[in-house]
Parts: C-alpha cells; structure tokens; sequence
C-alpha cells in the first residue's frame, strides 16, 4: 500500500473541508484558523514526504534482500556440488584402494 497516496487524498480532504467550511461562513476569515490550516497543510505534507523516504527506504531494503537470498541460493547449490564431488571422490578412492590392494 502507498502511503503517500493516502496522505495526500487525506490532505486533499482536508483543503476541500476547509475550504467549505471558509465558504460557508459569513463572517470574516480569522487570521488564527488560518494558521492552524496552514500548519495542518504544511505538517500533511512533511509526513507526505517522510512516508515517501520510507517507502524508498523499504524497496531499497526489499532489493538488497533478494540479492542476499540469490546469493545465498547459489552457495548452497555450490556447497552441494562440492559434497557430491567429494562423495565420488571417496568411491573413486575405494576403487582404486581396492584395485591396489588386489594388485599387491
């Protein structure tokens, strides 16, 4: 889910609100609500751009972790061919342990 996007259709709804709600009144437009709805905007956009550091922050993370698993993937796959290796080696060594022993 892209938390970016629901910041800002909240702050949307919240800039339409305030702006009915400016529309709606008759008297004239207090300087203090004002600020309040500039410091509501200002602090929707910083937490807008904060979840966007995060979101990056979280593929950047979801990439470095599919490397390490495809490379942990490949050394087990090489582990796995240096054990079956090793396990012809030793039948082959017994054959020739045997070949030897016969020869003697």
């Amino acid at each position: 889910m892209d938390y970016s996007i629901i910041v800002s259709v909240v702050a949307v709804g919240v800039s339409a609100v305030s702006l009915f709600y400016g529309i709606g009144r008759d008297t004239k437009p207090d300087p203090q609500q004002d600020s309040k709805i500039d410091q509501l905007i200002a602090t929707t956009t910083d937490m807008s751009h904060k979840l966007d550091k995060i979101a990056e922050w979280q593929r950047d993370a979801a990439g470095i972790h599919a490397s390490h698993s495809e490379q942990i993937k490949t050394l087990f796959n090489r582990v796995g061919n240096l054990e079956s290796r090793m396990e012809d080696r030793q039948v082959i060594n017994a054959a020739i342990q045997k070949i030897l022993e016969r020869m003697s």
